[in-house]
């Protein structure tokens, strides 16, 4: 117990020196305004990995420190006696299992400095329950180093997190992460192709995504809306009225959903969101195109409300916007 003291006393004379140093340096950080308001203390010190590392290494040390005490101490006993023995006495065989034994032992009595029974009397108490005594025993070296490791795991997490202020709480690493996530998630939804619908679809205009439309068109629409869009058995597409509303939202949301009642079919199954973005994206270039055999006009004329503020404002305009309905 006397010894544990004396460590414990040589380990808070060391975190004694170490706080004396903190405080010159934090006077030295507020004379410098130039200089970080916080303490940077190298992030491997808060890896629980650091101290098991540590851990693992100073039981190699001490095993290989007692191993070579033994080994010392084991060939001076036996140095002139295994020699004039044959190895193929029992003598000999019986020496070597002693060598192993000892060995073995002093290694295990290294980790836990347990009392012989023979000495237990030197460091028994005068306690006495019932015939139950008593040992003043000291605590096993594996385990006092343990506890020496998590007070200075302890004080550096301290400095850390409540002192420098320069590592994270859990309540901050949760907001952090979670923003980091919402982000992530955000940016996923902006660039999957997969994300688009009704309402958060935009007309295309580049030349490529057109070409695409065209060829879809081509391929799935002719049949019932013309080479040109000048309608078939489906209604004209290259003028201003429209069954089911016009512009980019009301074309997409018909090509997904499909009008079963005039024979048109679902197309959700068959083209992904940005397929069918291409597809009405093409449609809409039809617009004003007049080709000749055009279908007589169905539906009703569609105006795009480009800001609601100003249809508001011009009465004329409100007027015209009345007659919106859904695409063709």
């Amino acid at each position: 117990m006397k010894r544990l003291k004396n460590n414990l006393k040589s380990i808070g004379g060391v975190f004694t020196l170490l706080l004396l140093q903190l405080n010159t340096f934090g006077q030295d950080v507020a004379a410098d305004a130039t200089k970080p308001e916080t303490i940077q203390i190298p992030e491997v010190l808060f890896d629980p990995i650091t101290y098991l590392w540590i851990l693992l290494g100073s039981i190699v040390l001490l095993t290989i420190y007692t191993m070579s005490h033994t080994i010392k101490a084991l060939s001076k006993v036996i140095e002139g006696r295994v020699a004039n023995v044959p190895e193929e006495s029992e003598e000999a065989v019986g020496m070597q299992a002693a060598i192993k034994t000892s060995l073995y032992k002093r290694i295990m009595h290294s980790l836990v400095k347990t009392v012989p029974i023979e000495k237990e009397k030197d460091v028994m108490l005068d306690h006495n329950y019932d015939g139950i005594q008593e040992l003043d025993n000291q605590l096993p070296p594996w385990w006092k180093y343990g506890f020496y490791l998590t007070i200075v795991f302890a004080f550096v997490y301290l400095i850390n997190f409540h002192v420098s202020g320069s590592g994270k709480l859990q309540i901050a690493e949760y907001n952090e992460e979670m923003k980091n996530a919402e982000l992530a998630t955000k940016k996923r939804m902006e660039n999957s192709t997969n994300n688009i619908n009704a309402a958060s679809v935009t007309i295309l205009t580049e030349a490529g995504s057109l070409a695409s439309g065209k060829e879809i068109y081509v391929k799935n629409c002719v049949a019932c809306h013309g080479d040109l869009g000048q309608g078939n058995v489906g209604p004209n597409l290259t003028d201003e009225f429209w069954i089911h509303g016009g512009g980019i939202k009301n074309i997409f949301n018909t090509i997904v959903v499909g009008v079963p009642s005039k024979g048109m079919i679902s197309w959700k199954s068959q083209l992904t969101p940005k397929a069918t973005q291409e597809v009405a994206s093409y449609i809409l270039t039809l617009q004003g195109t007049n080709p000749a055999g055009a279908k007589e006009a169905q539906g009703e004329k569609w105006v795009e409300v480009v800001d609601s503020t100003t249809i508001a404002a011009d009465t004329t305009k409100v007027d015209s916007v009345s007659s919106v309905a859904s695409s063709k």
